[in-house]
């Protein structure tokens, strides 16, 4: 559209001429008015005039090819000309700029109202900017609060399962006892095979009953949890010095306070070091023993306190923090669950949600692949090509409710090879921390926790010098990682965390931190706290 006027078309004539089939030298003349430009199919306006005309049918693909040479020539003098008129009248000042514009204006807004796709913010988006805003604001402490007493009736519901559970186990355990003593006297082996089903059926109809409990209790408060926040927020923006009223804490009773529990020791010791020759970078990494589980537990701090103001701030913005858990082949399996689902997930999928879609989505391409190294290397063990995840994969999990962690890499490990102690840097999981480190720069992660032996747990064939190589390598490959992404761009990885089983000793936990101190340039210990 060039001006405010509609163009009109013109009508150009179309001549051809063939012999007549008696005499070729007489020669049948055709003329047919065609529109330009011509909006209909050339080839079906050579049927109509085959038909309308009588033409021998030996005459249409010349007739077509003629037809079609004639249509695109003046349509192109039809163009130029109408568009040297216009750029007469632009150069002496007779068009209507604004009007061109306007309509332009009109005609795009049009045909993206009809056509394009209707997008809008959703309402996991309103959700999480509420949230953000809040957490920013006087709302902070009386949010933890509410949550606190969430997670709190949450535990008390799994105690009271477990409870119960732990009484229906112990009367059966008695019962069947009795049963078996009674054998051979007054009591069959089809009576007993009858009483351990009947016990197999009480256990499932309690469990199912419980957690029917759980997932209701869950839902309620994530619903209620949500519509309490929105409410908040709208009388945040009203008056920005209060705090939210109509608090769901009203509906709790009050909490009585009980001893505080001190802290447990643990090994502990954090270092600044420098990476990069010209450009340095600054990073904190600590070395501490301690279970990775407790790095992802829900809501209790070493105090017995409700410790979740750090995740609460950090959720929904460029801060993250992570932790690397190692992991089984089936993720229904992971040890995290359990953990996890002691307090409500407000903002996520429930953890056992996120798990199970992760099984049912890998499974395709990790069965292709697994085809596809059977293909190439037939000494692959037919016990491995039907496990989904091989070792090396890593998964992600996403969350709300921990204490030390938005973000939980899940990395796939095979328990025999790591007790192995010559693997070398081009084993899968060592690859897979690469990954790892690669994807937490991409994804604003700036804090990560990972296992430094690759182990959760010490057992008697890991000896000093094991543990020494195994650190060695892991350190040397994080440390060449970290180098690599330093000048990727993304997230700048701020704090490593390096954990080592709780149960590792003073001797161990030395000879480690020595070992670190020699690979990483320190610029001095920051903090040191050492079990007497």
């Amino acid at each position: 559209m060039m001006t405010t006027e509609a163009a009109e078309n013109v009508t150009k004539t179309f001549k051809f001429s063939f012999p007549t089939c008696t005499n070729e030298e007489v020669l049948f003349k055709l003329e047919v008015p065609v529109d330009i430009p011509y909006e209909g199919s050339s080839r079906e306006l050579v049927q109509r005039v085959l038909k309308m005309f009588h033409i021998p049918v030996y005459l249409e693909d010349e007739l077509n090819e003629k037809l079609a040479e004639f249509i695109a020539e003046e349509t192109k003098n039809y163009h130029n000309e109408r568009d040297e008129k216009l750029l007469n009248q632009l150069k002496n000042g007779e068009l209507n700029i604004e009007g061109i514009i306007k309509g332009w204006e009109k005609n795009f807004k049009e045909n993206v109202l009809e056509f394009a796709e209707q997008k809008g913010s959703s309402d996991e988006e309103v959700f999480a900017t509420a949230y953000h805003k809040l957490v920013h604001s006087p709302a902070l402490e009386t949010i933890l609060q509410v949550e606190s007493s969430y997670a709190k009736t949450v535990m008390n519901m799994i105690q009271n399962r477990d409870k119960d559970i732990r009484k229906l186990t112990e009367r059966q355990t008695q019962e069947m006892e009795d049963k078996i003593r009674l054998l051979n006297i007054s009591t069959t082996e089809e009576e007993i095979n009858a009483l351990a089903g009947k016990h197999f059926e009480e256990q499932s109809v309690a469990a199912g009953h419980w957690e029917s409990q759980l997932d209701a209790l869950r839902h309620a408060q994530r619903a209620a949890h949500r519509a309490w926040l929105m409410t908040a927020l709208d009388d945040y923006q009203l008056n920005e010095n209060a705090t939210p009223s109509n608090s769901p804490l009203c509906t709790f009773p009050p909490d009585l306070p009980g001893p505080i529990q001190p802290a447990p020791p643990r090994l502990e010791e954090s270092f600044t070091i420098h990476l990069g020759s010209q450009l340095k970078q600054t990073h904190n990494i600590r070395l501490v023993a301690v279970d990775v589980l407790d790095l992802c537990s829900v809501n209790r701090g070493d105090s017995g306190t409700w410790n979740r103001a750090q995740p609460a701030l950090g959720l929904y913005s460029n801060d993250l923090s992570a932790v690397v858990l190692l992991a089984e082949h089936e993720p229904s399996r992971s040890p995290l669950v359990a953990l996890a689902r002691q307090a409500t997930e407000h903002h996520f999928d429930d953890v056992e949600i996120q798990l199970r879609d992760i099984a049912e989505k890998v499974k395709e391409p990790a069965e292709k692949r697994n085809l596809e190294r059977v293909a190439s290397d037939g000494r692959v063990r037919s016990a491995r090509i039907k496990r989904s995840l091989q070792p090396g994969d890593v998964y992600l999990s996403r969350h709300s409710n921990l204490a030390d962690a938005h973000l939980v890499y899940h990395l796939v490990i095979d328990d025999e090879q790591m007790k192995a102690g010559d693997i070398t840097s081009r084993h899968p999981a060592i690859l897979a921390l690469r990954n790892i480190l690669k994807s937490a720069s991409c994804n604003d992660v700036t804090s990560i926790a990972l296992p430094l032996l690759l182990r959760h747990d010490l057992t008697e064939d890991m000896t000093m010098s094991w543990c020494i190589r195994r650190a060695e390598l892991v350190l040397k490959c994080v440390k060449g990682f970290m180098l690599e992404g330093s000048g990727g761009g993304g997230a700048e990885l701020r704090t490593l965390t390096v954990a080592l089983p709780s149960t590792t000793n003073q001797t161990l936990f030395s000879a480690l931190a020595d070992l670190l101190t020699n690979i990483f340039r320190l610029a001095g210990p920051v903090r040191q706290n050492k079990l007497e």
